[in-house]
């Protein structure tokens, strides 16, 4: 199964500012990864070893959890951030 998902770190944003999220995870075979903010996908990598969330311009509209999703035929690992 794959590893826990690891984020590039912490971050402050302030709403106009542009957000760039990696999270990545180790598994043999490459993993699946999803980052969704709810029952929504927002970012996808099919077998790759980190997937990467973009927006251009934060707003407050953006706050709130999200959860990057690693998984492939031996299970799945998850983490949640803000």
């Amino acid at each position: 199964a794959p590893r826990p998902p690891v984020l590039n770190g912490s971050l402050w944003v302030v709403a106009g500012d542009p957000v760039v999220v990696t999270c990545g995870a180790l598994s043999h075979p490459a993993p699946i990864l999803t980052v969704a903010r709810g029952r929504r996908v927002v970012a996808t990598a099919v077998y790759e070893p980190q997937v990467t969330l973009e927006v251009a311009a934060a707003t407050p509209e953006d706050a709130g959890e999200y959860l990057c999703r690693a998984e492939n035929q031996h299970g799945g690992s998850s983490l949640a951030f803000n």
